[in-house]
C-alpha cells in the first residue's frame, strides 16, 4: 500500500487498475501529483498517450502552448528520462490543461486496502521538469481558474 506521503507533489504514480470516479472502465493508468493541499486532496493529472496536438504544432519535450487556438499540453517525449531516478514513460505521453483535477487520497487508500488497486511509485520528476510542467499550467486558460490559483500558491 502507498502511503498518504507518497502523494507528494512531483510524484509519477502508476495504478493497476485506476477507478474512474465517473463510473468509467477501470484501466492501467500512470498519475502525476501537481499538488497537494494540507488536507488529504491533491490536484494532479491522468496522463495520456493519446495525442491531440494539431498536426501544425511541432512537438518538442515540453509545454506546448497556444491561446490563439486555446490548446495547452505538457509533452513528455518517450524514453527520454524525466525523474530523479531516471524514470522515462515508455512512450510519447501528454498533459493537458483541461484535464487536470481534485483527487481524494481517502479514496486511494480505502480501494488499495480492498485490494482493487495496487499502486506503484514510478519516480520523482526532477525539479527543474516539476517546475516546468506547474509553469506551463500555471499560464495556461485552458486550466480551470481555480485550480491556476492552487498551482499559483507554489513556490517555484
Amino acid at each position: 500500500m502507498v502511503a498518504n506521503e507518497q502523494f507528494e507533489a512531483g510524484a509519477i504514480l502508476y495504478f493497476d487498475p485506476f477507478i474512474f470516479q465517473d463510473g468509467g472502465i477501470p484501466k492501467r493508468k500512470y498519475f502525476v501529483v501537481l499538488k497537494r493541499n494540507d488536507t488529504e486532496i491533491i490536484l494532479a493529472s491522468l496522463p495520456t498517450s493519446k495525442d491531440s496536438v494539431p498536426a501544425a504544432i511541432t512537438k518538442e519535450h515540453g509545454c506546448i502552448e497556444r491561446p490563439d487556438i486555446d490548446f495547452n499540453c505538457y509533452y513528455f517525449e518517450g524514453g527520454k528520462p524525466v525523474c530523479v531516478n531516471g524514470f522515462a514513460f515508455p512512450t510519447d505521453t501528454y498533459i493537458y490543461g483541461f484535464r487536470i483535477k481534485l483527487f481524494d487520497i481517502n479514496q486511494f487508500q480505502t480501494q488499495q486496502s480492498e485490494c482493487q488497486t495496487i499502486v506503484t511509485i514510478k519516480g520523482q520528476l526532477t525539479d527543474t521538469e516539476y517546475k516546468q510542467l506547474i509553469k506551463c499550467l500555471l499560464h495556461s486558460t485552458s486550466v480551470k481558474r481555480r485550480y491556476r490559483h492552487m498551482l499559483s500558491e507554489i513556490h517555484l
